[in-house]
C-alpha cells in the first residue's frame, strides 16, 4: 500500500473519529478548544509519522497519539505551574484578596441552586435523565438517544426546553432580586 492510500484512510478515520476524538480529548485536558487543537496535532503528528513508515492498526494508533499529545500538555502545564509558583514570596501570598466569596455571595448561591433543583424536579423523568447524562457525564446527544432508546430530535427538543426552564427561572429569580 502506498503513502497516498495510508493518508487518505488516514483522512476518513480522522473525519469519522473526529467528535469522539475531540470528546476524549476534552475530558483530558478539560478544554474544548485545545482538545480542538490537540485533536488537529494528532492527525498532522499521524500523517508525518505514515510518511516514515506503515501503521497496522491506524485507529488506535491515532487515539494513543491523541493521549499521549493531552498527557504532554498537561504534564506541560504542571511544570510552568510549579516553575511559575516557586519565586513568590510567602509575604507576597498574604497580601493577594481571597476569591472565596463572601456570606452574601454564598446565600444568592444556595438560593439559586434551590430554585435550580426545584425547577428540574419540576420538569419529566426522560428531561432530568438528558439534562443530566449530557451536562454531568457529558454524553453526546446521539449517545443519549441511543441509550434511552428515543430519537436524536427528542433528545435535542427536550434538552432545548429543559435548558429553556432552567434558563427562565434563572432569569424570573435575578428580577425578584
Amino acid at each position: 500500500m502506498d503513502s497516498g492510500d495510508n493518508q487518505h484512510k488516514l483522512s476518513a478515520l480522522f473525519i469519522g473519529q473526529r467528535g469522539a476524538l475531540i470528546r476524549m480529548l476534552s475530558r483530558v485536558v478539560g478544554c474544548a478548544s485545545l482538545a480542538e487543537d490537540l485533536a488537529q496535532e494528532t492527525y498532522v503528528k499521524v500523517a508525518n509519522a505514515l510518511k516514515t513508515r506503515p501503521i497496522e492498526h491506524l485507529h488506535p494508533f491515532l487515539y494513543q497519539t491523541a493521549q499521549y499529545l493531552a498527557f504532554d500538555h498537561l504534564r506541560s502545564q504542571r511544570s510552568k505551574r510549579r516553575f511559575e509558583c516557586q519565586w513568590v514570596d510567602d509575604s507576597v501570598v498574604v497580601e493577594v484578596p481571597t476569591s472565596v466569596p463572601g456570606p452574601d455571595i454564598q446565600v444568592q448561591g444556595q438560593q439559586q441552586l434551590q430554585q435550580f433543583q426545584k425547577v428540574l424536579g419540576s420538569l419529566p423523568k426522560r428531561q432530568q435523565q438528558i439534562l443530566v447524562l449530557h451536562k454531568l457525564q457529558g454524553l453526546s446527544q446521539g449517545e443519549i438517544a441511543q441509550r434511552l432508546q428515543v430519537s436524536l430530535s427528542t433528545v435535542e427538543k427536550d434538552l432545548r426546553n429543559t435548558l429553556n426552564a432552567c434558563l427562565k427561572a434563572t432569569d424570573l429569580q435575578d428580577r425578584h432580586d
